[in-house]
């Protein structure tokens, strides 16, 4: 075990800080070879297999090129569950969690109906699901490939979520009030966390970011950053019922313009809600 450690730790040296490097020993120690950072302390090791061996070997040969140890794991811890993850989804972050913090404080005890637009794993559908044990949820995305993962998260974690495949960019501007597409009404809080980043920050963002995480779930137009919000703002007008909330993660660069847009869209109530940094990064409303 100490050789396996000691080839992971020369083989990432280079590339990654000490910290950040000694973080992804444990990792792959534990969730490969189901050691924990106190057996790890100890020394307390086992002869490994081969096949740990090997896929120790894959996965650091992943790190090297930068890949995300998540999706070289095939899973990522979101809100204290595990959810699986491929490059068909986002890795779940922080700040969504945040957002997830939110919507069950506000609706804790309550039986709400809840839409999740944009699931990719379905981390906050799910951790809904599993913390508003009386709420109905729904969930929609438009990759087939992302609702095959949030189902099986779903599973996972043994919740019920009920999936829909939807293009909300098509869906949103329709001013219908059903179609067989989206038969979803009378909601008490839709959430999304869409697209946002505008094209123009690509230049400033992590090379393993903006080399494996899916781009149709990252970005939007630098002429119209506000696409998905505006689009899911006027499906919210819809679909929740009076007195209904919209919660939205969006980017710290575009908080007062969100704000400002939902208020010429009618909405009350709207919040503007930093994160742990500082950064604006939720936005509630009230239509």
């Amino acid at each position: 075990m100490t050789e396996t450690i000691a080839y992971i730790r020369n083989s990432l040296k280079d590339i990654y800080p000490p910290g950040e490097a000694q973080a992804l020993v444990r990792l792959i120690m534990e969730r490969v070879c189901g050691l924990s950072t106190h057996q790890l302390l100890l020394g307390k090791g086992k002869e490994l297999s081969d096949t740990e061996k090997f896929k120790i070997k894959e996965i650091v040969e992943g790190l090297r090129l930068h890949k995300p140890i998540q999706y070289l794991l095939g899973i990522a811890d979101f809100y204290g569950m595990e959810f699986k993850v491929t490059p068909d989804v986002l890795i779940p972050r922080p700040e969504t969690a945040e957002l997830v913090e939110r919507i069950i404080t506000d609706y804790q005890g309550q039986a709400p109906r809840i839409l999740d637009i944009g699931t990719g794993s379905g981390c906050i559908a799910i951790s809904l699901a599993k913390h508003l044990p009386k709420a109905e949820i729904a969930a929609v995305d438009i990759s087939p490939e992302a609702l095959a993962v949030a189902e099986e998260n779903a599973r996972l974690n043994q919740v019920s979520v009920s999936f829909l495949e939807l293009d909300i960019l098509s869906e949103g501007y329709s001013h219908t009030e059903e179609t067989t597409a989206s038969p979803i009404g009378n909601l008490n809080c839709i959430v999304s966390n869409p697209p946002y980043i505008m094209d123009k920050e690509k230049a400033t963002m992590e090379a393993n970011v903006l080399e494996n995480e899916p781009h149709l779930a990252l970005f939007v137009p630098d002429d119209d950053p506000l696409l998905f919000y505006r689009v899911i703002a006027r499906f919210g007008q819809r679909h929740l019922v009076e007195g209904g909330h919209l919660y939205f993660e969006i980017n710290a660069l575009c908080g007062k313009e969100t704000v400002a847009m939902l208020r010429q869209e009618n909405y009350t109530e709207v919040e503007l809600i930093q994160d742990l940094y500082g950064k604006d990064r939720i936005v509630k409303a009230k239509i």
